[in-house]
């Protein structure tokens, strides 16, 4: 069994308005809905984080990487920073989009039910939604939902660091 490719670190911390697509040109698919129960963000947070002085390897790398995994990387920034605004006792560091299942990537969606995220040393189930802009290069929409504690005896099956 292979193991799942490791996620670069990125950076924690904390805005971006909706971009709407208003040319009509290229329609892409519609974005899935959100799953009962999932959590829908209101504001968009990951370009507040990119923006930061503190980010720019974060975004020398997200530079240098192709399409798909640039919008992994974008929606784990997303995630990271909505789990955390959502509860303060959580303080997200990594997030692994395809810890128990292979996540769903079509035009400028992405959909990850088996998600991952760490969390002060123990990891959490995750599932989430993430809309883009047109080029990929902004997240638009945002759901999630966490989940319980993965069992520490199924880290290294998953692929899930205990430290960086």
């Amino acid at each position: 069994m292979a193991m799942p490719k490791p996620i670069p670190p990125v950076l924690q911390a904390p805005e971006i308005e909706p971009e709407d697509r208003q040319d009509g040109a290229n329609p892409q698919p519609a974005a899935p809905a959100p799953q009962p129960g999932m959590i829908q963000a209101t504001q968009m947070l990951s370009a507040k984080t990119l923006a930061d002085p503190r980010s720019r390897d974060v975004r020398a790398d997200l530079a240098s990487m192709a399409g798909g995994e640039r919008q992994l990387q974008l929606c784990a920034v997303e995630a990271m920073d909505q789990i955390r605004h959502w509860r303060r006792d959580f303080a997200p560091d990594r997030v692994v989009p395809y810890a128990t299942a292979r996540e769903r990537i079509s035009g400028p969606h992405v959909q990850a039910d088996g998600a991952a995220f760490r969390s002060k040393g123990n990891w959490y189930g995750l599932k989430f939604k993430c809309d883009f802009a047109a080029g990929g290069e902004a997240v638009t929409g945002f759901a999630f939902l966490v989940g319980d504690p993965v069992p520490r005896a199924r880290w290294d099956e998953l692929g899930l660091a205990a430290v960086h």
